[in-house]
């Protein structure tokens, strides 16, 4: 039994390579400062993981060019096939820790509790998404400096925009935030049927007990708000009408090339049926948008080396 009530087998990562670490200070402009004093200040990110994503990689190299502090992922497969790139990672001077939790995609709330309980005391902030969301900051260059801004307590919510298939056909060997540019619109006649879901930024030292749902928390001052300090909000903190995307977006890669959807989508006994492809429609996207690629290039500037490639899958 561990520090959040919840049982699993705790396996401690092993420490960070710091002659590493030291050489990607010089890689990523915006590297967090892992000493002590800095990390009370900080901010983590946690995310549950199922089944491993072809884009893990991109995905915690794009987050740790935001200067988020340490990436907690929930590790969710029956081998706990994270352990090992966890070791890697960290040798490679990454701050990421995985915690083993397999039993199936309904522990997510029972993952996200996890990560906010025991680790309360080691950051000032920690945010909760999927390992297909990017996060986008429009006008602010980390998040340590959007959050001192826009989340004094409580919970901060963020919207999403919806990310479709463009003109993709099959998988491809490429960033999925370069792959992908087409999302859903801003105004109610082109926008996604899930573009009003949120996901959530706590104040970890406001955590108040287990998630109402994985996209809000219970805080113990106030509720959620939004980066204009209001909301429209459902019963549980789902979803915000408000929509207000000038701040921040998480970019949610939901669909990718069709190959990739109907994998996905139709897995377990009906894959690949006429049935289920005619039930799961991919979704293209009307509006370009280059934002997470862009920002992925700045912040990690290796990745600008794909756009010497193109991608014609």
């Amino acid at each position: 039994m561990r520090p959040s009530g919840v049982s699993y087998k705790y396996i401690a990562p092993p420490k960070i390579n710091w002659k590493a670490r030291k050489n990607l200070t010089k890689q990523i402009p915006h590297l967090a400062d892992l000493s002590e004093k800095k990390a009370k200040d900080s901010t983590a990110l946690c995310a549950f993981v199922h089944q491993v994503d072809t884009d893990l990689d991109e995905w915690v190299d794009y987050h740790t060019g935001l200067g988020f502090h340490t990436i907690y992922l929930v590790d969710n497969t029956e081998e706990h096939d994270l352990l090992s790139w966890q070791n890697k990672r960290r040798n490679a001077g990454y701050s990421v820790s995985v915690m083993p939790k397999p039993g199936g995609k309904g522990r997510q709330k029972y993952g996200y509790h996890m990560c906010a309980s025991e680790h309360k005391n080691d950051h000032k902030f920690m945010a909760f998404w999927d390992v297909d969301e990017f996060l986008v900051l429009k006008k602010h260059a980390t998040i340590d400096e959007m959050l001192k801004k826009h989340l004094k307590d409580g919970s901060l919510t963020i919207n999403q925009y919806i990310f479709g298939t463009g003109s993709t056909d099959n998988y491809g060997p490429m960033p999925v935030t370069k792959r992908f540019m087409n999302r859903d619109g801003d105004t109610k006649k082109d926008q996604h049927k899930e573009g009003k879901s949120v996901r959530s930024i706590l104040t970890l030292s406001d955590y108040s007990g287990f998630p109402q749902s994985v996209h809000s928390f219970k805080t113990k001052k106030g509720t959620w708000k939004d980066t204009n300090g209001k909301g429209k909000y459902d019963n549980n903190g789902s979803t915000n009408l408000d929509r207000p995307v000038d701040v921040a977006v998480l970019h949610h890669y939901k669909y990718r090339s069709p190959q990739e959807f109907y994998s996905k989508a139709c897995e377990g006994e009906t894959k690949g049926s006429p049935e289920c492809r005619k039930k799961n429609k991919p979704y293209a996207g009307t509006v370009k948008d280059d934002s997470a690629w862009e920002a992925m290039k700045k912040n990690v500037p290796r990745y600008a080396m794909f756009d010497e490639f193109e991608d014609f899958m």
